[in-house]
């Protein structure tokens, strides 16, 4: 069991939220006050956290993949891969 330092409640290591502040001071918090600091709750904050890595593996993949096209079959190709891009990104971010 830990503290949390807002609070002062005790919560389990499991459920423990570490915070490291601008100077580099590192925080325990419960779920509670991180929705208080933050105004979002943890599940929603893991949630965006996990949709940003995957858009951007995405994106990365479409650029890959772009760049073959444009050496391999031609601007056409490449063009349309441009465009796949964008989509990628614009629908794969708009996720909820």
């Amino acid at each position: 069991m830990v503290k949390c330092s807002e609070c002062s409640r005790d919560i389990a290591e499991a459920e423990a939220l570490v915070n490291t502040g601008e100077n580099g001071e590192k925080r325990i918090l419960c779920q509670d006050c991180f929705q208080k600091l933050t105004g979002v709750d943890y599940k929603t904050f893991a949630f965006r956290k996990e949709n940003a890595k995957q858009t951007l593996l995405a994106v990365l993949f479409c650029i890959g993949a772009t760049i073959y096209a444009f050496v391999e079959k031609g601007v056409e190709w490449g063009i349309g891969g441009i465009v796949l891009t964008i989509l990628v990104y614009l629908f794969s971010s708009k996720a909820k």
